[in-house]
């Protein structure tokens, strides 16, 4: 009995101290939940993420894969840059000049010898025998062409190199005249070609041609019905008919200062106009002419189809009743001319065109 009793005992004390009587493992504990630190959520043990806003928690932020290899990304590139750089730099040092090209070049032009510059002026004087066609080149120097029979002018010293020049035909007909001498020789000759083809390529007009009138194109140009008293007798016709006893008489009443009249010509097409003559019988009244393209006449003067081409002021005082309008050279084209009577002549209060002639 008693040794019953003490197997027992030992077992009891052989058995592990989480074992309970008969066999049995206790229960474990109860894990502790913990909240998102962001929205507060409950989060389970072991969960990396909260359900509830998205947010990674403690367990997972330290478990991020990939720091290692983003550091090492971080420290190549860093070594790259910089050997990139460091080449570059000795690149640039390694094809930079020692100095500049600009520098190198002018030191390699030779000093300028004034004594090669031109040889000392002779001066020859003119003598009765006939000169030789030529004379040896100066001794010392290859530079020069050898002088003409010419005597060269005198020239200064100057500090600059002899630079040889093309000979050139001068005013006697030589080929070796020097440098500054064959210069001047071509600037004159260049100078007249240029003003001879300037002068020979510009166009000379021809002289103005009459244009053939018929009597019948002349007629009066009334627009105001002014009192001009042998409007109903006078014949505009007469101012074309080439006879110088005949005229178209323009009259005003006495004391009249303006007349606001005129003879208008229809050239029956369209031509221009280059000259216009005159003749009178009564000097120093005044003329405006005007012209137009319009087949019908424009109503008054002040009409803007009317083109004022130029006055006449005292027609025929100082030319013995005759005149002269240059309209140069005519490339407008024109179908009526009008002869605008504006003031009275001199002595009296008619005006009359004995002959008027219209050129083109």
């Amino acid at each position: 009995m008693t040794l019953l009793l003490r197997d027992t005992e030992t077992k009891t004390a052989e058995a592990p101290a989480g074992d309970t009587p008969g066999g049995e493992t206790p229960p474990e504990a109860a894990p502790v939940a913990t909240a998102c630190p962001k929205c507060g959520a409950p989060v389970e043990p072991g969960q990396d993420w909260c359900l509830n806003c998205g947010e990674a928690q403690a367990s997972r932020r330290l478990a991020l894969p990939g720091k290692r290899a983003i550091g090492t990304v971080l420290a190549l590139t860093g070594v790259l840059v910089v050997g990139a750089v460091a080449a570059a730099y000795a690149a640039l040092d390694q094809n930079s000049p020692a100095t500049p090209a600009g520098t190198t070049q002018v030191a390699q032009v030779p000093a300028p010898q004034p004594s090669a510059a031109a040889p000392a002026p002779v001066d020859t004087a003119p003598s009765d025998a006939a000169p030789s066609s030529t004379l040896p080149p100066t001794t010392g120097s290859t530079d020069v062409p050898p002088a003409s029979s010419t005597p060269a002018p005198s020239l200064p010293r100057t500090t600059t190199p002899s630079i040889p020049t093309t000979p050139s035909t001068g005013a006697t007909g030589s080929t070796g005249s020097t440098g500054s001498t064959s210069t001047g020789s071509d600037s004159s000759s260049k100078g007249d070609t240029t003003s001879t083809t300037r002068t020979s390529t510009t166009p000379e007009l021809p002289d103005p041609v009459a244009i053939r009138l018929d009597p019948t194109a002349a007629s009066l140009y009334d627009p105001y019905r002014r009192d001009i008293a042998d409007a109903t007798t006078a014949d505009p016709k007469k101012a074309l008919d080439g006879e110088a006893g005949t005229s178209f008489p323009i009259t005003v009443a006495d004391g009249a200062e303006s007349i606001g009249a005129g003879l208008v010509i229809d050239l029956g097409s369209k031509q221009g106009v280059r000259e216009v003559d005159v003749t009178t019988k009564t000097p120093g009244f005044k003329i405006e002419l005007y012209a137009t393209d319009e087949t019908d006449l424009p109503p008054d003067i002040t009409d803007t189809r009317w083109a004022h081409l130029k006055d006449i002021r005292d027609v025929g005082t100082d030319t013995d009743g005759k005149v002269k309008v240059d309209l140069g050279a005519g490339t407008t084209k024109y179908r009526h001319v009008l002869l605008w009577l504006t003031t009275p002549p001199t002595d009296g209060f008619t005006a009359r065109l004995s002959e008027v002639r219209v050129f083109g």
